[in-house]
């Protein structure tokens, strides 16, 4: 993330919201429109992401800088196996590396290269899974970086951000985007969360100090 003031009027730049509109995820058009707006107001200098899957919100995230002029950012995207088409691919490669392989592996290997000041976590889905992300992202990303946590209603993974936002490393905004969705009808089975609502969708906001 740069700290250098955006000195020419961005304000009536344009604007590729059709990649909000359009782009192949499964965010509400709230989380799409949050997640523009911050990359986009942010500028970050690396934006990372695990869990790409067919590449939405890395589309999203790439227009927002793109439209913002900062042509110098570089992205790095995350995912056990992509799932990306091929024109998504070609949009992305222009800007992107594909690192292919676990979180474990891959957040700490892009890190190195150079420093994350923006990361997307929309991986493994477990509340095991999304806790070690985000405790991996404490000790990864630089101090200011934004850190927003996919699908933040759904029980798990809610009950992980609450235990790693503890860390006095992070300053938690909190639940930015209200947005949920029943995408199952039956209660989770396992676990301290079992009989609750399967409930997914919502945008948690992390901050590094």
């Amino acid at each position: 993330m740069t700290d250098r003031p955006l000195l020419y009027n961005a304000a009536f730049g344009p604007l590729n919201l059709a990649a909000v509109r359009n782009a192949p995820c499964q965010m509400s058009l709230g989380e799409r429109l949050f997640l523009y707006s911050l990359v986009y107001a942010a500028r970050p200098a690396h934006y990372c992401e695990i869990g790409t899957a067919q590449g939405g919100s890395a589309l999203i995230a790439q227009s927002a800088l793109f439209d913002v002029g900062n042509h110098d950012a570089c992205m790095s995207l995350i995912d056990i196996a992509f799932d990306l088409d091929k024109p998504a691919r070609q949009m992305l490669e222009r800007r992107a590396g594909f690192h292919e392989g676990p979180s474990t592996e891959m957040l700490p290997k892009v890190a190195a290269a150079a420093p994350i000041d923006f990361l997307l976590i929309d991986g493994d889905h477990t509340h095991d899974g999304a806790l070690r992300d985000i405790e991996m992202a404490a000790d990864l990303v630089v101090p200011g970086a934004h850190v927003l946590i996919h699908d933040a209603y759904n029980p798990p993974i809610a009950a992980a951000i609450a235990e790693a936002a503890a860390n006095p490393a992070w300053i938690d905004v909190g639940l930015v985007v209200r947005h949920g969705n029943d995408l199952h009808d039956s209660p989770l089975e396992d676990g301290p969360w079992k009989g609750q609502r399967n409930v997914w969708g919502g945008m948690h906001h992390l901050r590094r100090l």
